[in-house]
């Protein structure tokens, strides 16, 4: 009875190699792809790959700059890993345009962003808080013994884009990051992170007032988080679907 199992578990691994990448913990994945739109428009577009750990939270004794005080806080946390990857739906020859494109000023950088918006109601999605990541150097050694693996800060992980690599290449040289927030309210139900600088994929739109405003390529991952602020603990997160690429305007 065994074999028989072991060959249909050994088939679905084959035939869903999704599955095989979501290791390590990372449980959540938004692929890499471009439509025939936008490669046509923007020639030079990058797209990574980007998986999520689930949101996870540490309690370190952070000081106050200004006054030196030290007091307990919790820092919540994510970390995720990503790589850029060959876009397979680029256009063919005959059909990609021929203007010769200006050459870029400088080296394309990766500069992640996050942002993590709290909300009462997941109807509406009426923000509550709205908190950009930052590095709490603190809470860094509790997170790397936690999760066991070097990962880079919002600043240690600034760098040129690297080149793409195939899924099925032998060596897969993943980015591994973490972003961080302090003090969120830990009344707090449901919230979405926000995360930016994965693409350089845009398009401009008509704006309010007549001008051309720039819209991003950004992932939206939402969670919830059905606890209370008396004995939060991280088993409280959960995800609520999946990380979805959208198109969001600059300024937001």
């Amino acid at each position: 009875m065994l074999r028989p199992l072991f060959t249909a578990l050994l088939l679905l691994s084959i035939a869903s190699p999704c599955v095989a990448q979501l290791e390590r913990g990372f449980a959540k994945s938004v692929e890499a792809y471009g439509t025939i739109q936008e490669l046509v428009r923007q020639p030079d577009l990058w797209i990574m790959e980007v998986q999520f750990k689930p949101m996870r939270m540490v309690y370190v004794d952070v000081r106050d700059p200004k006054t030196g005080t030290v007091q307990k806080e919790q820092v919540w946390y994510l970390v995720y890993r990503c790589i850029n990857r060959p876009l397979n739906s680029r256009p063919d020859d005959d059909v990609a345009p021929v203007n010769e494109l200006d050459p870029l000023p400088g080296p394309r950088m990766f500069t992640p962003q996050f942002t993590l918006i709290t909300y009462d109601n997941p109807k509406s999605e009426v923000p509550v808080e709205i908190r950009l990541d930052e590095v709490v150097p603190e809470a860094m050694p509790a997170i790397l013994k936690v999760e066991r693996m070097k990962l880079l800060n919002a600043v240690e992980v600034y760098q040129e884009v690297p080149a793409p690599v195939a899924a099925d290449a032998e060596q897969q040289p993943w980015i591994y990051g973490v972003a961080m927030w302090r003090s969120i309210d830990p009344e707090t139900d449901f919230f979405k992170v926000i995360a930016k600088g994965f693409s350089n994929g845009y398009e401009l739109r008509p704006g309010t007032d007549g001008q051309q405003t720039a819209w991003r390529r950004v992932i939206i991952q939402k969670f919830s988080r059905p606890g209370d602020r008396f004995d939060p603990n991280q088993g409280e997160f959960e995800f609520d679907g999946n990380p979805t690429w959208v198109m969001q305007p600059d300024g937001m």
